[in-house]
């Protein structure tokens, strides 16, 4: 935690763009002074790995100049389906005869080898008869592409972690005592839509669902021969609440078009949700009884997105924007107003902007692991 005032640069490294949240962080929270969105061109980032470095930098290095901003270093949020957050069983063992041999625990459920994958963990729970622990993992090669590329445009890198424990550091943050003891994070990206199971504030189960807002985007151009300007007018016309009221549905093509895309969406993340309750509910129904639905993330920001979800699921849903809470931990009083109101696509840089509140970096993804003993 920062004895004093401290300035922070942190980065939310989409598919289709950068987000960059600008600030500063003091021992009690942090005060966003300036948040910047750098369109990137297709392809130049996929599935978390860096593509095209040079454009990827030059884009960073002109925004962060046309802003005024000159950070030393930067603070990262990297995703894609490769990233690995889950709870694992292990044998009872000492934490550091765990560091040793995390690598070794870690390949049983990885898909390549361990020295392909920087690895993080964090001790849940130790019983006498087992140890509980949150394996985290990354790639090395989308953490190196994002790194050399950050500094190439002249940023050091000072942490790196995966994009869903930076939603739900946003989360926590705003919420506190009031966060439910069981929910479910959904993050509509651009190119993936990331399921987060939270448990007792503890990430229970991610999953990447290759269907979100370029799916809509792609399927709407290819269909109506739309411009890039022209689908994106559409998209924001488009309310979903139309497709809930009874009666005779108002002709809307564009939207009858969308429809099963998000159907589809829709049963991919109840296959989610029912894994992880076949997986609970037969030793705690409580544990396995889902609260609520919290949407985040640009591809959320559709009109009317919340209620549908919550019909065709049954599961309260709401949209989290983080500029519409109360909190001591963050002040957002300089953002400009229609940032504001798209405050879901906000959402992991500003969890990881708050990440030296805490006292370690349990989920970094460094050459040497840090790890956190629950208490």
């Amino acid at each position: 935690m920062p004895r004093r005032n401290k300035p922070i640069l942190a980065m939310d490294m989409g598919s289709t763009s950068l987000k960059l949240c600008i600030g500063t962080l003091t021992p009690s929270g942090f005060t966003v002074e300036r948040l910047l969105e750098v369109p990137l061109p297709p392809n130049a980032l996929r599935e978390g790995l860096v593509l095209e470095p040079d454009t990827v930098a030059r884009a960073l290095r002109t925004a962060l100049h046309q802003a005024g901003v000159r950070p030393r270093s930067a603070l990262v949020a990297v995703g894609g389906p490769q990233t690995t957050a889950r709870p694992v069983r292990l044998p009872p063992m000492t934490p550091e005869v765990l560091r040793k041999s995390i690598q070794f625990e870690a390949a049983r459920y990885l898909p390549s080898a361990t020295e392909e994958h920087l690895i993080g963990f964090e001790i849940l729970h130790s019983a006498e008869d087992y140890l509980e622990v949150l394996l985290v993992a990354a790639p090395r090669s989308t953490v190196d592409s994002v790194m050399s590329t950050i500094e190439h445009a002249g940023v050091e890198v000072e942490l790196v972690e995966i994009q869903p424990f930076a939603s739900l550091r946003t989360v926590h943050a705003l919420w506190q005592d009031r966060m439910p003891y069981v929910f479910a994070l959904l993050d509509i990206g651009g190119n993936h839509t990331q399921i987060s199971v939270v448990r007792r504030g503890t990430l229970a189960l991610t999953r990447y669902i290759p269907i979100a807002g370029e799916t809509l985007t792609a399927a709407l151009k290819g269909y109506f021969h739309f411009s890039d300007e022209e689908v994106n007018h559409v998209k924001r016309a488009l309310h979903l609440e139309e497709l809930l009221q009874t009666g005779t549905p108002q002709e809307n093509p564009p939207l009858r078009l969308v429809q099963p895309i998000l159907d589809e969406l829709i049963r991919e993340i109840r296959r989610s949700l029912n894994y992880y309750q076949s997986q609970v509910q037969a030793k705690n129904a409580h544990e396995g009884r889902i609260e609520t639905l919290v949407l985040t993330g640009g591809g959320a920001l559709m009109r009317g997105i919340a209620p549908y979800f919550e019909h065709r699921l049954g599961i309260p849903t709401q949209l989290f924007n983080p500029f519409e809470q109360d909190s001591v931990y963050l002040q957002a009083e300089q953002v400009h107003p229609d940032q504001r109101e798209q405050g879901a696509q906000w959402v992991v840089a500003l969890g990881t902007a708050l990440a030296p509140l805490e006292q370690q970096y349990p989920f970094a993804l460094t050459e040497a692991p840090l790890e956190t003993q629950a208490a």
